[in-house]
């Protein structure tokens, strides 16, 4: 959709219609606001030009008629406003129009989104189910709501936000311990992405053993979501470490199999580190490394995803329990001891001393800091508490912020690839584009 508002090239449009329509496939709902655009209308030039007679002829004549992130002023289309995403008004939630883009058919959870680094028009969306009053203890109790409030799920929408949007669920085979109550995903360029969880264990409650910590998946849909046809295959996922209780967020660490975690159960991040994976159902974890960095110096808010992001060789981290946002230069400190416990057996684990954690966005600016997502030099947040996304340049001063008028909080944020800024409305569901002009 709307390819001359993400090409290069400037484009004018004139006859700028809307249309609202509501589809419904697999079990869930897209709801997409589309735009239908009319030929062009006038030239690409951004400055004005002048008619046969000298007189000026603007360039535009509405915001509609300049590239995505430009606005039409005194007949010409101007740069890119700083943080463009959020809008150029007032910060208020009138300034801005919101798409929305997605919704459970049952009531959900959403917790994160992101788009296919390999397919630019699917978006996977992570979702779980409500939290459930009745315990796992052991088999004899863990049935029904029980169970089925620890699975969690993902809904892979193609062409979001357009006339062609298509969604369907999938829930791997024994979602209940390789995606118990997921609350972060990250994609990596060549067809994986990593889950992690907020949970103590992956096994029944009662095992004493805190045994869970990130997944890695396959985003091929042959793969992922389909139990193996070989004895003793466990579900599809590809990978799994398990000495990460309580995971509240993910992000790719820039190359191979190797990712940087949120650790809620002892305030630190992880380095995780699959290798090799052991291919679909298998159980070989033996080439996985663990690297820890910062224990004890970030907290959690339960059911609040920490989500993290990568610029460099900084990781910008929400420091929900701390009401903060740090970074930490991941290419400093010094590997001193092993991490402990261990419940399996690790190639390499270590905890990281020395490591550089800077305070970005200090505690008192924000209430709640959830979502994170980088994009041209800027952070952007999201409050969880106060449902605001504020735009920071990457020292941490304030560039611009938005204030919804929603009714639950935000958690993940993700830029799609025309550029513009989507997010999630956690404890509902939804998943909104915000579109930055009226």
């Amino acid at each position: 959709m709307n390819q001359a508002f993400a090409g290069a090239a400037r484009q004018c449009f004139g006859n700028l219609t809307m249309t609202y329509r509501q589809t419904i496939s697999a079990s869930m709902m897209a709801l997409p606001l589309t735009l239908a655009l009319a030929a062009p209308a006038c030239s690409s030039s951004t400055a004005a030009e002048e008619d046969d007679e000298g007189s000026p002829t603007p360039s535009c004549t509405a915001d509609a008629e300049c590239t995505l992130g430009e606005w039409c002023t005194e007949g010409s289309c101007t740069e890119p406003t700083d943080a463009w995403p959020l809008g150029q008004g007032d910060g208020s939630a009138a300034s801005v129009g919101l798409t929305y883009v997605f919704a459970p058919s049952v009531p959900r959870e959403v917790t994160d989104i992101a788009f296919d680094p390999k397919l630019s028009n699917r978006l996977w969306i992570l979702m779980r189910e409500f939290e459930s009053d009745q315990v796992c203890t052991s088999s004899s109790n863990c049935a029904g709501d029980a169970y089925l409030s620890l699975e969690g799920k993902t809904a892979i929408l193609d062409n979001p936000a357009t006339d062609d949007a298509f969604v369907q669920v999938i829930t791997d085979p024994n979602a209940w311990h390789f995606m118990r109550r997921p609350t972060s995903l990250a994609m990596t360029p060549d067809g994986n992405f990593a889950t992690v969880h907020e949970a103590r264990t992956g096994n029944f409650f009662g095992d004493d053993v805190d045994f869970i910590g990130p997944s890695l998946w396959s985003t091929d849909l042959s793969i992922y979501g389909i139990q193996p046809d070989y004895p003793g295959a466990n579900g599809s996922h590809l990978d799994m470490l398990h000495q990460t209780p309580y995971g509240m967020g993910i992000t790719w660490g820039g190359t191979g199999n190797m990712f940087y975690v949120f650790n809620g159960d002892v305030g630190a991040i992880d380095q995780v580190d699959f290798a090799a994976d052991h291919g679909p159902g298998a159980d070989d974890h033996s080439d996985g490394t663990y690297r820890r960095y910062v224990a004890g110096q970030l907290a959690r808010v339960e059911n609040i995803p920490s989500h993290l992001a990568m610029e460099g060789n900084w990781l910008y981290i929400a420091d929900t329990g701390n009401g903060r946002v740090v970074r930490l230069d991941v290419s400093t400190g010094v590997d001193e001891g092993d991490i402990s416990p261990v419940y399996e057996p690790l190639a390499y684990s270590s905890m990281v001393q020395g490591a550089t954690l800077e305070e970005v966005v200090p505690a008192g600016t924000l209430s709640q800091p959830s979502g994170l997502a980088i994009r041209d030099g800027l952070l952007y947040v999201s409050d969880y508490a106060t449902k605001k996304i504020s735009a920071f340049d990457l020292e941490g001063n304030l560039v611009r912020e938005l204030q919804l008028d929603i009714p639950n909080g935000i958690t993940g944020l993700h830029f799609g690839p025309e550029g513009r800024l989507y997010f999630v409305e956690k404890d509902v569901g939804n998943v909104w584009r915000i579109e930055p002009r009226l």
